[in-house]
């Protein structure tokens, strides 16, 4: 590496030298993302989620086998041990199920305090009410039920499969009821006699933005293997070992500092100058560049590690034609649009020669690792420009003076120009854009850059606001999947059977809430994941979700990239720091990191 370069990035090559870290048993790791806030509840950012799993605790963790262990809780809830009842109607269909949740003895949050069922109860209250943007509200429980101070019930009605697997409105990251609490209501109490538009303000204002779950506070008391100590905005964020968790570890590191660099080939450098000790999941992006690079200049100080992390890389697409009058121009409601633009762009190109061999092409949105992962009757969309042409011809668009594709819109000239959002500073992102544009270029599509940082684009007030035009055409970024809970809740639109909500596409009226940030509907769609997620044989549910998946690949409400391979550096000597598709952060199995030279043995084999 050209030391000029080094000095430009402001670092100081350190040739080998050791860090700090095992001498004062801290971690600082590089990463190429800052979370806009830590609140558990409608944040939906890779790195906050990354962050708050090493904070807080859930009932239950995946190991790196993939399988359900207990946390919080005492045990796994069960039919065998009597945590798991099951409903069913004369036919043997299971048309409820009821989890009982018994809580590990003499668990705390970091301040001492006893961790109880009211923490729990809390999270179901928040979670539920609709005033809050959540990601998705899909299987939420009917009814919270409690039992003790140590024990509580869940009935879900309809029933979900994975109701044990992925609590995640009562498990993952419960408010300390004792500091929420007062919070919550005070907000509440401020939304009487307001409009529902009043109140959705006042909540995001109250209690979202609350200077506990921001830079200017932190989440100071909380349940997992660390808690929060420092943050300072645009620099670094740093976590301490929280002294009070049930496991703790006395080999883990004491001491976690993450470095923020907003653009990855800043964190290259200074991963290649030996500032950080390893790269946060949402951090390096792999190409054959980066790898060769790291791998050439790690020279016994650093491993470089490419695990299958379950990415899926995409383009989300704006349908929402009735409220944005580009997309009615444009006509991407209308899936030949969609179809068009996956047949114009050469993702095989990108995956070889750019990201080389470090993505592979999908149809598909379902990760390939995942069980009910189907082929069947889907559509390859492989580099095809004529056919983009042709389905660009049958919707109105013919080349202009310039090459540029136009169309006579009520006596208006509108061209094909499409809005292209990604995640400013993301080097290899930002070089998908660049040959992407060229792509489209050659079927008469112009395209102009949105780009953003992330702490911008992963806010809510722009992903999730696709209705009221934040963003107006492509947006790509990747989606972390959870293959072993075989969730195809992303892209449901209405939920006929539940009692809290009604759809999952964020819009002004349900307080942007929802997963589906593009908009698209499909009644047949929704109606077979309905059906899946209740469906207990697993024959039957991988039948119906093959056929939700050849609708999708059809109607294509987001184009489908490549499954990519995550990256990350660990310098050698630290223990454990790793991840793959189960655990998909290393956070979740955060009580394990440690140093080698402070006694932690090697736990998770380092892949």
């Amino acid at each position: 590496m050209n030391k000029k370069l080094l000095a430009a990035f402001g670092v100081l090559a350190l040739s080998g030298a050791a860090l700090a870290g095992p001498t004062d048993n801290s971690l600082v790791l590089g990463t190429s993302q800052q979370p806009t806030a830590l609140d558990p509840f409608v944040n939906n950012q890779a790195i906050s989620a990354e962050v708050n799993s090493w904070i807080h605790g859930g009932l239950t963790y995946f190991d790196f086998k993939g399988e359900l262990q207990p946390d919080l809780a005492a045990e796994v809830p069960t039919e065998a041990n009597g945590g798991v009842k099951l409903t069913k109607n004369a036919s043997g269909d299971v048309t409820a199920q009821t989890i009982r949740w018994n809580l590990r003895p003499n668990i705390k949050w970091s301040d001492g305090r006893p961790i109880t069922v009211e923490d729990f109860k809390l999270a179901y209250e928040i979670f539920g009410d609709e005033r809050l943007p959540v990601s998705s509200r899909d299987n939420y429980p009917k009814s919270f039920k409690v039992l003790d101070n140590n024990s509580f019930e869940l009935t879900y009605d309809p029933p979900y499969l994975f109701a044990v697997a992925a609590p995640s409105y009562v498990s993952n990251y419960t408010p300390p009821a004792h500091i929420i609490r007062p919070i919550w209501e005070r907000a509440k109490g401020l939304t009487a006699g307001k409009s529902k538009e009043q109140q959705i303000e006042i909540m995001q204002k109250e209690f979202l933005a609350n200077k506990f779950f921001t830079a200017a506070g932190g989440p100071i008391v909380t349940s997992g293997a660390f808690k929060f100590q420092r943050w300072a905005r645009d620099q670094s964020w740093t976590l301490v070992r929280n002294p009070n968790y049930w496991n703790n570890n006395p080999t883990s590191v004491d001491r976690i500092i993450y470095k923020y660099f907003s653009k990855t080939e800043t964190l290259q450098v200074n991963v290649l100058a030996g500032q950080v000790d390893a790269t946060s999941s949402v951090g390096l992006v792999a190409s054959a560049t980066t790898v060769a690079t790291l791998r050439n200049s790690s020279k016994g100080i650093y491993d470089v590690f490419t695990p299958k992390a379950a990415l899926w890389e995409h383009w989300d697409i704006n349908q929402f034609d009735e409220t944005v009058p580009e997309v009615a121009d444009l006509q991407l409601q209308d899936k030949r649009t969609r179809q068009a633009l996956l047949f114009a762009i050469d993702r095989d190109t990108v995956a070889d020669d750019l990201r080389g061999g470090t993505a592979k092409p999908t149809n598909n949105f379902v990760n390939s690792v995942a069980s009910v992962y189907s082929e069947a009757g889907l559509t390859k969309y492989n580099y095809n420009p004529e056919r983009a042409k042709q389905l660009l011809a049958a919707l109105g668009w013919k080349a202009g003076s310039d090459g540029i594709l136009e169309r006579n819109v009520g006596g208006r000239t509108v061209k094909f120009v499409l809005e292209y959002v990604t995640t400013a500073g993301n080097a290899v992102r930002e070089r998908d854009q660049q040959f992407y544009k060229d792509n489209l270029k050659k079927v008469g599509i112009d395209v102009k850059f949105n780009n953003a940082p992330s702490s911008v684009v992963f806010d809510d007030a722009f992903i999730a606001q696709a209705s009221t035009g934040k963003w107006k055409g492509i947006f790509q970024f990747a989606y972390v999947q959870a293959p072993i809970i075989e969730d195809l809740s992303t892209y449901y639109c209405e939920d006929a059977s539940s009692k809290t909500i009604k759809d999952n596409v964020p819009t002004k009226d349900n307080g942007f809430a929802g997963q589906n940030i593009g908009g698209w509907c499909n009644a047949a769609y929704d109606k077979l994941w309905d059906q899946a997620r209740r469906e207990f044989d697993p024959v039957a549910r991988k039948k119906l979700l093959a056929e939700a998946q050849k609708i999708w690949n059809e109607e294509l409400p987001a184009i489908p990239l490549y499954e990519r391979t995550d990256l990350y550096t660990a310098r050698k000597g630290l223990r454990n720091y790793t991840w793959n598709a189960a655990t998909r952060y290393p956070s979740n199995l955060g009580w394990q990191i440690g140093w080698a030279q402070k006694g932690q043995k090697e736990i998770i084999p380092m892949k």
